[in-house]
């Protein structure tokens, strides 16, 4: 058997956005990915330039970013 960890049931909204702003990165971030090698993937919803959300064959358009460990 595999013993985990202890890990919370479930976390709020506003615990993961304070997550993304200790990391300082922007609310747009719909997804988020560590690995422990190469450091940070996120994938931002694209904005143009008004701020609007970027649609593409009827959902979101998604920027995917590597943020690398310094």
């Amino acid at each position: 058997m595999i013993a985990l960890p202890d890990l919370p049931d479930s976390i709020t909204r506003e615990q993961a956005l304070a997550a993304l702003d200790a990391l300082g990165l922007p609310s747009s971030v719909s997804q988020i990915e560590l690995d422990r090698s190469d450091g940070l993937t996120v994938g931002l919803l694209a904005e143009d330039a008004e701020g609007n959300r970027v649609k593409v064959g009827g959902g979101p358009a998604i920027i995917t970013v590597l943020i690398p460990f310094a």
